[in-house]
């Protein structure tokens, strides 16, 4: 059992997930400089919302395996 305080829902699964297991994923966003000559240059200074997912999930999607309709 999954104690209160660190029970979510996965983002992309919403199964339950426990925050506090290893490889989870949290949600961050961040600031990105803008390259010269095209792209960017992510620079560390998160901002963590309290948003999970599981990692074998978040792997799903970075390998192709998901549908459109999952990564909104």
């Amino acid at each position: 059992m999954i104690p209160e305080r660190f029970l979510r829902k996965c983002e992309l699964c919403n199964r339950d997930l426990d925050t506090r297991q290893e490889g989870v994923h949290q949600w961050t966003s961040g600031w990105v400089r803008q390259r010269s000559g095209g792209g960017g240059h992510g620079i560390s200074l998160p901002k963590r919302e309290d948003r999970w997912a599981h990692h074998y999930c978040v792997e799903r999607i970075a390998s192709g395996y998901a549908g459109q309709n999952e990564l909104f």
